[in-house]
């Protein structure tokens, strides 16, 4: 085996939304940052088909700046996105090229100067005195052993944080279940317009479940008026085949999002039940239902839906598209009542906006609670409240499930890492601990990169740049 030792200033493991973001922004700020990433490309869920929710709040404002924001503008310069379109169901979606969305990953860290390193997972963490000391990462008969002054875990199940003994939740409060997984995956040579058709025939399949909601306008012709959409729909034919026993997938819609070239869908409908994205035989068995659901659902598509009569895959997706697992324990907590009640506190590093959304990890069904006005996302929450120099960003940070359950959505995975870049070079540079950092100062910085923070930002900036 061999064996390798580096250093750095920071070391970001994750390459995600939320890793990206802060591994490029704390390179920017003059420090010396290592990012590391268990696949082959970095941009995490940016990479799958997904699309960028939410950032519009629900009166379609936008409540999302910074780095995020600079990826739309960089996308839209080469073609690779339309920017952001006002959603009656989602607030807003933001359709991107996934593999344009990775390569410029990858130009954005070398224009910052972002060291990189591939297939490696870190397996072990040594601690002292409270601290990490370094970081053990295992790939292809290597180990790297990393030491480096602070530590962004933006891995999204927090492995490192888990490794370094953190505490952590996992799973809704009351009954423990943990929102299912899904294999996106991508359909080639769909008449969307014959589908546009068919629904404004029978509106009834634009109805939903009494837990989902959306506002008016939902319908043929908004999909229509762009390729900027996602669609979410034929609960009533789904339902009718599953009666029928020709429905292979535990979902009550079809779910797709438009891409960006003609014909071409990304399909988010697979649902893989009782999974625990940590648990190794969980997690493969996932991977592999998905994927063979993948085929399973087109056959059902191909057959019964107007539109999709000649469609046919082109890609899977490369990794599962997880929505929940590990939250660990921050200085602070963001909750459910602090989005019900649209708090932004004085120590807020980024706005959120989108549904509380909770996929049942259990059955077919799915619950949304609406987030009238935009709420805060405290400083505290990227901060570890019992390792002095580990932070994270995205879908591990401290927060609730039902609060998760909104911000897990990537534009705040960027803000979320945009912040914690800033933070942890502010904190080499003032040789103080993330927890010591000035929180108003930090604000300033974020203000200069063009963050969003304030409603009066969110009342005066443009949706698009």
């Amino acid at each position: 085996m061999r064996q390798f030792e580096l250093t750095a200033d920071i070391l970001v493991i994750g390459g995600g939304p939320a890793g990206l973001s802060a591994a490029i922004v704390a390179a920017r700020h003059g420090k010396k940052v290592l990012l590391v990433e268990k696949n082959g490309y970095l941009g995490g869920n940016a990479t799958l088909g997904l699309p960028l929710l939410s950032y519009l709040d629900l009166q379609g404002r936008r409540i999302v700046g910074g780095i995020a924001q600079e990826y739309v503008n960089r996308l839209c310069s080469q073609g690779a996105c339309i920017g952001h379109r006002t959603c009656p169901k989602h607030n807003s979606v933001t359709n991107i090229d996934p593999s344009a969305f990775k390569v410029m990953a990858i130009e954005m860290c070398r224009e910052a100067g972002v060291e990189i390193l591939l297939h490696l997972e870190a397996c072990g963490v040594n601690k002292k005195d409270g601290k990490i000391e370094s970081v053990v990462f295992y790939g292809k008969g290597n180990t790297v052993t990393v030491s480096a002054g602070l530590y962004l875990d933006c891995t999204g199940d927090g492995d490192v944080a888990y490794l370094a003994g953190c505490s952590y939740e996992i799973g809704q409060e009351e009954t423990g279940n943990i929102q299912p997984p899904t294999v996106m995956y991508t359909l080639e040579n769909v008449d969307t317009a014959k589908l546009f058709d068919y629904i404004e025939a029978h509106p009834d399949e634009m109805t939903y479940s009494a837990t989902i909601d959306h506002r008016p306008g939902y319908d043929a012709d908004y999909f229509r008026a762009s390729k900027n959409h996602v669609f979410v729909g034929l609960r009533q034919l789904f339902t009718k085949l599953r009666k029928e026993g020709k429905m292979p997938v535990e979902r009550e819609t079809l779910i797709y999002i438009k891409s960006m070239y003609p014909g071409e869908v990304y399909v988010n409908s697979t649902r893989l039940l009782n999974t625990d994205a940590t648990n190794i035989f969980d997690l493969t068995r996932a991977e592999l239902d998905g994927q063979v659901q993948c085929r399973q659902l087109t056959e059902v598509l191909r057959e019964y839906v107007p539109g999709f009569e000649n469609c046919f895959m082109s890609s899977i997706a490369p990794t599962l598209g997880v929505r929940e697992s590990r939250r660990f324990k921050g200085i602070r907590r963001l909750t459910e009542d602090m989005l019900l009640n649209g708090e932004i506190p004085e120590d807020t590093i980024a706005l959120g906006g989108y549904k509380i959304d909770i996929h049942s990890g259990k059955d077919r069904t799915t619950l949304f609670k609406t987030v009238q006005e935009p709420y805060g996302i405290p400083y505290g929450c990227l901060v570890s409240a019992e390792i002095d120099n580990l932070m994270f960003a995205g879908r591990c940070a401290s927060m609730d499930a039902a609060s998760l359950a909104s911000a897990r959505v990537m534009p705040q995975c960027m803000s979320m890492g945009h912040a914690a870049g800033i933070a942890a070079a502010m904190a080499l540079d003032a040789q103080c601990l993330p927890k010591e950092v000035s929180v108003s100062l930090l604000r300033e910085k974020l203000f200069e990169e063009k963050a969003v923070l304030t409603m009066e930002q969110v009342n005066s900036i443009p949706v698009n740049e």
